[in-house]
């Protein structure tokens, strides 16, 4: 999902990159079995990004809302999204304030796992590759692991690079 279809507080300077590897183990095979792609109820309810990393080559523009480290996902059954991105943590009112919001992205999960999403009057959607977690997962760069059940979003770049990759894990609590 790019810039234009997110709601923003205000600017941050990210770095780093996402390279996951389930706990324990390596290779490919290996991944396969702790990530699996996204159907479209896995989706439905509130996510809080937890981690965030950018491909090194990715040209990064820091002042870019996309790239903040606090983000809310909220996947509504009707197939609305509203995507918050912010600064600084995410409290109750702004949860309140994202799940009051008009949406103005619809989103659905292709056959193959992808996330589509577009934004009112866009004329083509965005798409990321949407995986759910079936194992911990460890980056050795950050402290914080993938669990089952979170989600992994990829996005890739014209060239078919990934750009960004983000770690989203299920809100308990309220949602919309």
């Amino acid at each position: 999902m790019r810039p234009s279809s997110v709601v923003a507080l205000a600017p941050v300077v990210l770095a780093g990159v996402v390279a996951l590897s389930p706990s324990g183990r390596a290779g490919a095979a290996d991944l396969r079995e702790a990530l699996r792609p996204c159907t479209r109820a896995d989706l439905i309810g509130t996510w809080a990004m937890i981690r965030l990393g950018t491909a090194p080559s990715a040209q990064i523009d820091a002042t870019d809302p996309y790239f903040y480290p606090y983000q809310r996902y909220a996947f509504s059954a009707d197939r609305r999204l509203r995507h918050l991105t912010a600064p600084a943590p995410v409290g109750p009112e702004e949860q309140r304030t994202i799940l009051s919001a008009p949406a103005t992205i619809t989103w659905t999960v292709d056959d193959r796992g992808r996330l589509l999403t577009r934004k009112n009057g866009a004329a083509a959607p965005e798409v990321d590759a949407c995986q759910i977690l079936l194992a911990k997962v460890s980056d050795p760069r950050s402290p914080v692991p993938g669990l089952p059940g979170d989600l992994l979003l990829t996005h890739y770049g014209e060239d078919g690079k990934p750009i960004a990759r983000r770690l989203l894990r299920k809100m308990s609590g309220p949602g919309e």
